[in-house]
Protein backbone atom coordinates (compact mmCIF):
# COMPACT_ATOMS: atom_id res chain seq x y z
CA UNK A 1 0.00 0.00 0.00
CA UNK A 2 0.92 3.68 -0.71
CA UNK A 3 2.14 5.61 2.17
CA UNK A 4 0.79 9.53 2.42
CA UNK A 5 2.09 11.65 4.79
CA UNK A 6 1.07 15.57 5.64
CA UNK A 7 3.08 18.15 4.42
CA UNK A 8 3.90 21.67 5.54
CA UNK A 9 1.00 23.52 4.40
CA UNK A 10 -1.48 20.57 5.40
CA UNK A 11 -1.67 18.37 2.00
CA UNK A 12 -1.10 14.89 2.00
CA UNK A 13 1.93 13.86 -0.51
CA UNK A 14 3.23 10.15 -1.40
CA UNK A 15 5.77 8.78 0.34
CA UNK A 16 6.43 5.19 -0.82
CA UNK A 17 5.54 2.13 -0.94
CA UNK A 18 7.68 1.15 2.43
CA UNK A 19 9.35 2.71 5.30
CA UNK A 20 12.41 2.64 3.63
CA UNK A 21 12.14 5.97 1.67
CA UNK A 22 15.87 8.43 1.68
CA UNK A 23 15.69 10.74 4.70
CA UNK A 24 13.84 13.89 3.92
CA UNK A 25 16.03 17.00 3.38
CA UNK A 26 15.23 18.24 6.63
CA UNK A 27 16.08 15.57 8.38
CA UNK A 28 19.38 15.10 6.66
CA UNK A 29 19.93 18.61 7.74
CA UNK A 30 19.00 18.28 11.25
CA UNK A 31 21.08 14.75 11.81
CA UNK A 32 24.56 16.03 9.85
CA UNK A 33 24.07 19.88 11.41
CA UNK A 34 26.50 20.20 14.33
CA UNK A 35 24.73 23.21 15.28
CA UNK A 36 21.59 21.20 15.91
CA UNK A 37 23.16 18.08 17.47
CA UNK A 38 23.45 20.15 20.92
CA UNK A 39 20.74 19.38 23.04
CA UNK A 40 20.76 23.25 24.55
CA UNK A 41 20.82 24.26 20.89
CA UNK A 42 17.90 22.41 20.09
CA UNK A 43 15.73 24.13 22.95
CA UNK A 44 17.41 27.54 21.70
CA UNK A 45 16.21 26.62 18.02
CA UNK A 46 12.43 25.59 19.77
CA UNK A 47 12.55 29.11 21.71
CA UNK A 48 13.47 30.94 18.44
CA UNK A 49 10.61 29.28 16.50
CA UNK A 50 8.25 30.33 19.57
CA UNK A 51 8.92 33.61 19.54
CA UNK A 52 6.69 33.74 15.86
CA UNK A 53 3.58 32.59 16.18
CA UNK A 54 2.01 34.37 13.22
CA UNK A 55 4.54 32.22 11.18
CA UNK A 56 4.47 28.52 10.11
CA UNK A 57 7.04 27.13 12.52
CA UNK A 58 8.72 25.69 8.93
CA UNK A 59 8.92 29.43 7.97
CA UNK A 60 10.09 30.37 11.39
CA UNK A 61 12.79 27.78 11.12
CA UNK A 62 13.57 29.11 8.02
CA UNK A 63 13.93 32.53 9.36
CA UNK A 64 16.59 31.40 11.77
CA UNK A 65 18.71 29.40 8.90
CA UNK A 66 18.48 33.21 7.03
CA UNK A 67 19.47 35.48 10.79
CA UNK A 68 18.45 33.72 14.10
CA UNK A 69 19.19 37.17 15.69
CA UNK A 70 16.02 38.80 14.39
CA UNK A 71 13.56 40.35 16.54
CA UNK A 72 10.54 40.77 14.32
CA UNK A 73 9.43 39.89 10.69
CA UNK A 74 6.69 41.64 8.23
CA UNK A 75 6.38 42.27 5.11
CA UNK A 76 7.24 45.48 3.61
CA UNK A 77 3.20 46.35 3.38
CA UNK A 78 2.75 44.77 7.14
CA UNK A 79 5.41 47.07 8.17
CA UNK A 80 4.14 49.76 6.45
CA UNK A 81 0.77 49.44 8.27
CA UNK A 82 2.84 50.03 11.79
CA UNK A 83 3.86 53.21 10.02
CA UNK A 84 7.39 51.81 9.10
CA UNK A 85 9.22 51.50 6.05
CA UNK A 86 11.90 48.75 4.75
CA UNK A 87 15.42 51.02 4.67
CA UNK A 88 17.47 50.77 1.27
CA UNK A 89 19.52 48.51 0.85
CA UNK A 90 17.86 46.23 3.23
CA UNK A 91 18.25 42.03 3.51
CA UNK A 92 14.60 40.63 2.53
CA UNK A 93 14.59 37.31 4.24
CA UNK A 94 12.79 34.53 2.50
CA UNK A 95 9.71 32.39 3.83
CA UNK A 96 7.09 30.13 2.00
CA UNK A 97 3.27 30.50 1.44
CA UNK A 98 0.51 28.37 -0.01
CA UNK A 99 -0.30 27.62 -3.54
CA UNK A 100 2.87 30.11 -4.07
CA UNK A 101 6.50 30.77 -4.85
CA UNK A 102 8.06 32.41 -1.77
CA UNK A 103 7.19 35.63 0.08
CA UNK A 104 9.80 38.62 1.75
CA UNK A 105 10.12 39.40 5.24
CA UNK A 106 12.21 42.11 7.05
CA UNK A 107 13.12 42.27 10.46
CA UNK A 108 12.37 45.33 12.47
CA UNK A 109 15.92 46.25 12.69
CA UNK A 110 15.64 46.92 9.07
CA UNK A 111 12.71 49.24 8.94
CA UNK A 112 12.24 52.92 10.02
CA UNK A 113 9.62 54.65 11.70
CA UNK A 114 6.81 55.15 13.95
CA UNK A 115 7.22 53.19 17.51
CA UNK A 116 5.40 49.41 16.85
CA UNK A 117 3.53 48.21 19.80
CA UNK A 118 4.25 46.35 22.74
CA UNK A 119 1.95 43.45 21.46
CA UNK A 120 4.11 43.21 18.42
CA UNK A 121 7.26 43.10 20.21
CA UNK A 122 6.44 40.34 22.87
CA UNK A 123 2.85 38.36 21.29
CA UNK A 124 2.27 36.43 24.43
CA UNK A 125 1.92 39.73 26.78
CA UNK A 126 -2.05 39.34 27.17
CA UNK A 127 -1.88 34.91 26.55
CA UNK A 128 -1.87 32.41 29.49
CA UNK A 129 -5.52 30.42 29.23
CA UNK A 130 -6.64 28.66 26.06
CA UNK A 131 -9.67 30.21 23.87
CA UNK A 132 -11.83 27.68 24.25
CA UNK A 133 -13.12 27.85 20.61
CA UNK A 134 -9.10 26.72 19.68
CA UNK A 135 -10.21 23.37 22.11
CA UNK A 136 -13.61 23.15 20.52
CA UNK A 137 -12.09 22.82 16.83
CA UNK A 138 -9.38 20.56 17.51
CA UNK A 139 -11.58 18.27 18.69
CA UNK A 140 -13.97 18.39 15.55
CA UNK A 141 -11.55 18.26 13.35
CA UNK A 142 -9.76 15.55 15.29
CA UNK A 143 -13.32 13.73 14.68
CA UNK A 144 -12.79 14.69 11.05
CA UNK A 145 -9.80 12.54 10.87
CA UNK A 146 -11.59 9.07 12.47
CA UNK A 147 -10.05 10.32 15.96
CA UNK A 148 -11.74 10.11 19.20
CA UNK A 149 -11.51 12.08 22.14
CA UNK A 150 -13.68 11.33 25.26
CA UNK A 151 -13.06 11.95 28.76
CA UNK A 152 -12.73 9.43 31.63
CA UNK A 153 -12.08 9.24 35.79
CA UNK A 154 -8.47 9.00 35.92
CA UNK A 155 -5.54 8.95 39.05
CA UNK A 156 -5.03 12.76 39.25
CA UNK A 157 -1.38 11.93 38.22
CA UNK A 158 -2.53 10.33 34.73
CA UNK A 159 -3.46 13.37 31.98
CA UNK A 160 -4.90 10.94 29.05
CA UNK A 161 -3.85 8.62 26.67
CA UNK A 162 -4.14 8.06 22.40
CA UNK A 163 -4.62 4.18 21.59
CA UNK A 164 -5.55 2.57 18.43
CA UNK A 165 -9.13 2.37 17.08
CA UNK A 166 -11.02 -0.31 14.70
CA UNK A 167 -11.11 2.77 12.57
CA UNK A 168 -8.45 5.30 13.89
CA UNK A 169 -7.75 6.29 16.76
CA UNK A 170 -9.22 7.09 20.45
CA UNK A 171 -7.77 10.04 22.77
CA UNK A 172 -9.06 10.08 26.36
CA UNK A 173 -8.60 12.56 28.56
CA UNK A 174 -9.03 12.96 32.57
CA UNK A 175 -12.09 15.00 33.20
CA UNK A 176 -10.92 16.38 36.42
CA UNK A 177 -8.56 18.36 34.31
CA UNK A 178 -8.75 22.33 33.49
CA UNK A 179 -8.67 23.44 29.76
CA UNK A 180 -5.27 24.31 29.44
CA UNK A 181 -4.25 20.67 30.60
CA UNK A 182 -6.71 19.17 28.63
CA UNK A 183 -5.86 20.63 25.58
CA UNK A 184 -1.78 20.19 26.11
CA UNK A 185 -2.76 16.59 26.84
CA UNK A 186 -4.56 16.32 23.29
CA UNK A 187 -1.69 17.92 21.69
CA UNK A 188 0.86 15.22 22.57
CA UNK A 189 -1.54 12.34 22.25
CA UNK A 190 -2.12 13.99 18.44
CA UNK A 191 1.30 14.34 18.01
CA UNK A 192 2.27 10.55 18.65
CA UNK A 193 -0.94 9.60 15.98
CA UNK A 194 0.47 12.16 13.22
CA UNK A 195 4.17 11.37 13.65
CA UNK A 196 3.47 7.30 13.54
CA UNK A 197 4.16 6.79 16.98
CA UNK A 198 0.90 4.65 17.33
CA UNK A 199 1.88 2.84 13.62
CA UNK A 200 -0.67 3.65 10.58
CA UNK A 201 -4.22 2.91 9.49
CA UNK A 202 -6.26 1.29 6.87
CA UNK A 203 -6.27 5.10 4.92
CA UNK A 204 -1.86 5.32 5.08
CA UNK A 205 -2.17 8.77 6.15
CA UNK A 206 0.58 8.13 8.07
CA UNK A 207 3.85 6.07 7.82
CA UNK A 208 3.91 3.48 10.41
CA UNK A 209 7.05 4.97 12.88
CA UNK A 210 6.31 2.77 16.23
CA UNK A 211 9.79 1.27 15.60
CA UNK A 212 11.46 4.02 16.56
CA UNK A 213 13.00 4.00 20.04
CA UNK A 214 10.79 5.43 23.08
CA UNK A 215 13.12 8.23 23.82
CA UNK A 216 12.30 9.29 20.34
CA UNK A 217 8.74 8.95 19.99
CA UNK A 218 8.64 10.98 23.28
CA UNK A 219 11.07 13.88 22.41
CA UNK A 220 9.39 14.35 18.79
CA UNK A 221 5.69 14.63 21.09
CA UNK A 222 7.11 16.83 23.97
CA UNK A 223 8.61 18.96 21.35
CA UNK A 224 5.51 19.52 19.25
CA UNK A 225 3.74 20.32 22.53
CA UNK A 226 6.04 22.75 23.65
CA UNK A 227 5.84 24.41 19.97
CA UNK A 228 2.28 24.22 19.51
CA UNK A 229 1.38 25.45 23.18
CA UNK A 230 3.79 27.12 24.08
CA UNK A 231 2.94 29.57 20.68
CA UNK A 232 -0.63 29.78 22.21
CA UNK A 233 0.65 31.46 25.30
CA UNK A 234 0.73 28.13 27.59
CA UNK A 235 2.43 26.53 29.52
CA UNK A 236 3.44 22.66 29.83
CA UNK A 237 4.90 19.94 30.96
CA UNK A 238 6.95 19.57 27.72
CA UNK A 239 9.08 22.59 29.38
CA UNK A 240 10.00 20.47 32.37
CA UNK A 241 10.41 17.40 30.13
CA UNK A 242 12.92 18.99 27.51
CA UNK A 243 14.73 20.73 30.48
CA UNK A 244 15.14 17.73 32.29
CA UNK A 245 16.31 15.82 29.16
CA UNK A 246 18.73 18.41 28.41
CA UNK A 247 19.99 18.61 31.74
CA UNK A 248 20.88 15.12 31.30
CA UNK A 249 22.01 14.63 27.78
CA UNK A 250 24.50 16.97 25.92
CA UNK A 251 23.35 15.71 22.12
CA UNK A 252 20.04 14.61 21.06
CA UNK A 253 19.22 11.48 19.46
CA UNK A 254 18.05 11.12 15.98
CA UNK A 255 14.72 12.44 15.65
CA UNK A 256 12.44 13.66 12.79
CA UNK A 257 12.57 17.08 13.29
CA UNK A 258 10.28 17.46 9.36
CA UNK A 259 7.95 15.54 11.57
CA UNK A 260 7.62 18.06 14.63
CA UNK A 261 7.65 20.81 12.39
CA UNK A 262 4.93 19.48 10.22
CA UNK A 263 2.89 18.06 12.89
CA UNK A 264 3.07 21.07 14.46
CA UNK A 265 2.05 23.18 11.78
CA UNK A 266 -1.35 20.68 10.90
CA UNK A 267 -2.29 20.62 14.99
CA UNK A 268 -2.05 24.69 14.97
CA UNK A 269 -4.08 24.56 12.42
CA UNK A 270 -6.85 21.87 13.56
CA UNK A 271 -7.18 24.50 16.29
CA UNK A 272 -8.47 27.02 13.58
CA UNK A 273 -11.74 27.29 10.86
CA UNK A 274 -8.62 26.46 8.03
CA UNK A 275 -8.12 23.05 8.58
CA UNK A 276 -9.14 20.62 5.90
CA UNK A 277 -8.98 17.13 6.36
CA UNK A 278 -7.48 15.56 3.28
CA UNK A 279 -9.65 12.49 1.30
CA UNK A 280 -8.50 8.82 1.97
CA UNK A 281 -5.88 7.42 -0.68
CA UNK A 282 -6.48 4.44 -2.27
Amino acid sequence: MTNYELDLFGSYVKTGTDNSDKLKALDELFLKSAGFRKSTDYLDLLNFINRFPKLSPFNAFLIHTQNPGVQVVLSALQWAAYKRVVNEFARPLVILVPFGPVNFVYDIADTSGEPVPDYLMNPFLTKGDLDPSVYQLTISNSQRENISIIESSMQKSSAGFAKKDKNGFKIVLNKSYGLNEKYSTIVHELAHIFCGHLGSIISGKWQDRSHVDRQIREIEAESISYLVCNRLGLKTSSDSYLAGYISENDTMPPISFDSVLTVSFIIEQMGSSKYKPKAKKE
